[in-house]
């Protein structure tokens, strides 16, 4: 018997198969800890089969049915405004008591929140648990009903055992559909198992180092923010994501687990499993169907990515290890003399005072010295960004700490005391951003340091939180016993000084029953103990994962008050909704070949975070780089969001200008990035306004095109532009494929063109998909324009500020029916609240004899005489006798055809940017 709700279905429920230790290795979920042996895994009643020294197969593993789950019934399912609640009954009188004892009792909650996206949240019925607070993270809510009708999804399910399946109408796919045998909800542990198609392509669920982007059958990722180097393949690092994007059968789902607490996620041949150590279930399904859908849909919830500061797109300087504000200064003036573009001088820990924050060295980095070189950066249009972190110096007579303890805005410990930490100055303080007072007192900091220094934005790093101390894991109380100073005389800064003990062994947060995999093994290990709490009693176990993002939520403000622009954060760590605060990058590097390969993977997964404004430390951080691998670096690296050059201390400089190759590979991916600044400036104001991605893999674009999934080396901007670089060690050329159903362009600088590039058809995929080897020597870069794209285009320029002060030209290349669209924004750069811009679309359509381009604008309320000097035209295949802009004939000298290009460029036509365009030719 089954009967329908509106959306909801209800459906008998099927038989289940008997447990059984006959498991595939990727299907086997981890029932031991480390160091189990035999007996104390059989004695939980779970599968014992070694596996070999140096497997990541678990050798104890539960039985195809999980024991530890008992199931629950739905019962008292009622209709609400936007969906349906409903409680949930455990189903046994012996409830499981594995990882502590079953929660009897819970809520349940079905809102359609879009169309397109469903919200399913599952928690105690009795009393309230953790969760994310609204004032940190805030997202979207259903206030009126959405009619059957509408929804691009149904939810069936069972009553009991409790079931439910998320369904896709158009496919009648199975987005996510809950494994009754495995639900667990306990106060530590919470269980979520969905099966997925067994052809699914499962990408996101970080932060991780990978060499492929789509998940592997029997990878577990752990989310859980660690101090632990990005050049450390697949484990946890930075920040964490629950949420995965599926591909299946060419189009596209998504599945967000909007849980702050730690957790692992199993990715099996037929399922998905997350196991959390606490919070509630809140699971929000997004039906897509195309990747951009999905990601849209993801951002609608949790955010839409902030829009950057025009400047910080330009390009970015910084080494840890500057000795002087006047290494610094001869830094900046070699890029000048080398020609090779610089927006932005950056300062690591160098220029503090002992490594606090808000201070100057006296000696090295003397304050009129640093103001008298941020003066001129900025006279030469140029910027200046220095690194705070969060850590506060415990020291007597410094304003931060003093005013720290005055308003009580410190982490606290189990004892109730300022939590102690040791990190680069050595033992501090943490600042609790979840405090009311926080704001205010964070904002009176930086309100103060650039009262010093009128830097232009401000680096955050450190945020997982780092502890230098309670390295394994048990310290929860830590004291600076040292009597020779902490660190010592001579001491390694990162060498822990403090005196951490365990007061209360049996708090279950410090030792909860069930350990994520953790890269550093204890929860606490290398940050603060699980058992300190935040403001409101809020514990470091719930809320450990959020605090890079309170404090990008805090700085973001503080930037704002006090600037009064657009502010610019970079955050390591990072969290669901990053993306509206901040930039970030992807952490230690190394300085290899497979960072190399790497980086592009994780730029493409924080664009589908929601977190565009993302890029590598180039060249790599740690380790000696060479001179191939940073030329090849840079060749990636300029078409990252953010492109920054980094490395560490005691690392050989790595300055662009250092060898002849790479400062000239610099010159020519730079000047290529600052021309097509204004295209990617536009990919940045759909990000903030529609939530579309602004890099992505060729999946995201192609996904119907089954040879794009796997390929991890080449990536896009927004639909337009195809970037092939050289990723391998000695290659000169690059296999690189373009998608099928189009034609692409090359595109190539050419300072002597009116445009300062030249394109020119180059791959014709209009009936299959290509392979096609690029000859790329070492200072050489790939790109492609895909046909069906308008491109706005400025001249190249040293810095942002003046690249912006030249004409635009537009760059328009046919798709295989003649066709073409575009758009530009464009404002001042810096404005908070986007209340002043020009928004133009663009429209080509063209035949063998003629043609038109039009430029409508769809809003102007931003002042510009920029000039819009040339529209080119790819694809054309025979040259115009005449043409007209706005009614007025243009002369043949205006009319410049190539026809080895097959390209016409209508030049100097005398428009502005803002301008309403009608030109014709035939």
């Amino acid at each position: 018997m089954s009967k329908v709700v509106a959306a909801f279905l209800l459906v008998l429920p099927l038989t289940l198969s008997l447990s059984t230790c006959s498991v595939n290795d990727y299907d086997k979920k981890d029932c031991g800890f480390y160091g189990i042996d035999q007996g104390g895994c059989e004695s939980k009643g779970c599968c014992w089969v070694p596996a070999g020294t140096n497997s990541q197969t678990p050798w104890c593993f539960y039985a195809g049915a999980d024991p530890i789950a008992t199931g629950y019934t739905l019962t008292s399912m009622t209709e609400t405004v936007t969906g349906y609640e409903g409680t949930l009954n455990i189903r046994s009188s012996t409830p499981s008591t594995t990882y502590g004892a079953d929660i009897a009792k819970l809520s349940l909650k079905v809102v359609f929140e879009s169309e397109s996206t469903v919200r399913v949240k599952i928690t105690d019925a009795s009393k309230s648990r953790w969760e994310i607070p609204e004032t940190l993270l805030s997202r979207t809510h259903a206030s009126v009903k959405i009619p059957t009708s509408q929804l691009n999804f149904r939810v069936e399910y069972t009553e009991t055992p409790f079931s439910f399946q998320v369904i896709r109408n158009a496919d009648n796919l199975a987005l996510f559909s809950l494994d009754s045998a495995s639900f667990v909800f306990t106060n530590q542990y919470i269980q979520v198992k969905t099966s997925i198609d067994k052809s699914a392509k499962t990408y996101g669920l970080g932060e991780s180092t990978r060499l492929t982007q789509a998940l592997s059958v029997g990878t577990t990722v752990t989310l859980w923010a660690a101090d632990m180097a990005s050049l450390v393949m697949n484990t946890n690092l930075y920040g964490s994501f629950p949420y995965y994007v599926q591909l299946v059968n060419g189009l596209a789902h998504g599945v967000m687990m909007l849980n702050s607490n730690g957790m692992d996620v199993s990715v099996g041949a037929a399922d998905i499993t997350f196991a959390m150590i606490g919070g509630v279930v809140d699971l929000y399904v997004f039906a897509g169907s195309s990747p951009s859908e999905v990601v849209q849909q993801y951002t609608e919830v949790v955010g839409r990515p902030a829009m950057m500061p025009y400047w910080s797109l330009g390009f970015h300087n910084c080494k840890y290890g500057y000795t002087s504000i006047y290494q610094v200064e001869a830094v900046v003036a070699n890029y000048s003399a080398a020609n090779i573009p610089l927006d932005t001088q950056w300062v690591d820990i160098d220029y503090m005072q002992a490594y606090r924050d808000f201070t100057f060295d006296s000696v090295n980095f003397p304050l009129n010295e640093v103001v008298s070189f941020v003066d001129g950066l900025h006279k030469n249009g140029q910027h200046f960004v220095p690194i705070i972190d969060p850590g506060i110096m415990v020291y007597a007579g410094y304003d931060a700490y003093e005013k720290g303890l005055q308003q009580d805005v410190f982490v606290k410990d189990v004892s109730g005391g300022n939590y102690l930490g040791q990190v680069w100055p050595g033992p501090t303080h943490f600042p609790d951003f979840f405090h009311p007072k926080a704001q205010a007192y964070w904002t009176e900091q930086i309100q103060g340091f650039h009262d010093m220094v009128s830097f232009d934005g401000i680096w955050i790093d450190m945020n997982e939180i780092a502890n230098f101390c309670n390295t394994d894991g048990t310290g929860q109380v830590c004291a600076n016993t040292a009597s020779s100073g902490c660190p010592a005389a001579g001491a390694s800064q990162t060498e822990c000084c403090l005196s951490c003990k365990t007061v209360d062994g049996s708090n279950s947060l410090d030792f909860p029953p069930y350990a994520i995999k953790n890269v550093y093994n204890k929860l606490s290990t290398k940050t603060m103990a699980m058992s300190g709490s935040h403001y409101g009693d809020i514990k470091v176990y719930d809320a450990h994962n959020l605090y890079g993002l309170s404090e990008q939520k805090a700085t973001n403000k503080a930037l704002v008050d006090t600037i009064g622009k657009r502010p610019f954060i970079l955050s390591r760590s990072s969290f669901i909704s990053t993306g509206v605060h901040s930039a970030k990058w992807t952490g230690d590097n190394g300085a290899t070949w497979n960072d190399l390969k790497s980086s592009i993977i994780s730029v493409v997964d924080f664009n589908m975070f929601g977190v565009p404004m993302i890029g590598a430390d180039i060249c790599g951080f740690i380790f000696d780089t060479t001179e191939e691998l940073c030329s090849r670096w840079i060749e990636v690296g300029a078409f990252y969001p953010f492109v920054r050059n980094h490395n560490t201390l005691g690392a050989a400089p790595q300055e662009l200008y250092l060898w002849d190759s790479v400062a000239e590979a610099s010159r020519n991916a730079l000047n290529m990035r600052y021309t097509l600044l204004p295209y990617l400036y536009t990919l940045f104001y759909n990000a903030n306004t529609a939530g579309d991605m602004v890099a992505r893999a060729l999946w995201m674009n192609f996904p119907e095109d089954a040879s794009t999934v796997g390929i991890d080396s080449q990536f896009m901007w927004g639909n337009a532009l195809l970037f092939s670089p050289v990723v391998t060690q000695g290659a000169t050329s690059v296999n690189a494929y373009f998608p099928a159903g189009q034609r692409w362009y090359s595109l190539q600088l050419n300072s002597s063109a009116v445009a300062g590039v030249t394109v020119a058809p180059a791959v014709d995929t209009t009936s299959k998909g290509v392979f096609k080897n690029l000859y790329t020597p070492l200072t050489a870069t790939n790109i492609h324009l895909r046909g069906g794209s308008v491109v706005p285009l400025q001249q190249a320029a040293m810095t942002t500020t003046l690249a912006r002060k030249t004409p635009f030209s537009l760059l328009a290349a046919l798709c295989p029916y003649g066709k073409a669209f575009g758009s530009l924004f464009l404002d001042d750069g810096e404005q908070v609240e986007l209340s002043s811009f020009l928004s133009v679309s663009y429209l080509v359509q063209a035949d063998s004899s003629s043609g038109s381009f039009t430029a409508t604008v769809n809003k102007n309320t931003y002042s510009t005489s920029a000039s819009l000097s040339n529209i080119i035209i790819a694809g054309i295949e025979n040259a115009p006798s005449s043409a007209s802009v706005n009614g007025r004939a243009l002369s043949s000298s205006q009319i410049l055809f190539d026809a080895a290009a097959s390209a016409v460029t209508f030049a100097e036509l005398g428009l502005t940017v803002s301008d309403t365009i009608v030109l014709t030719w035939k």
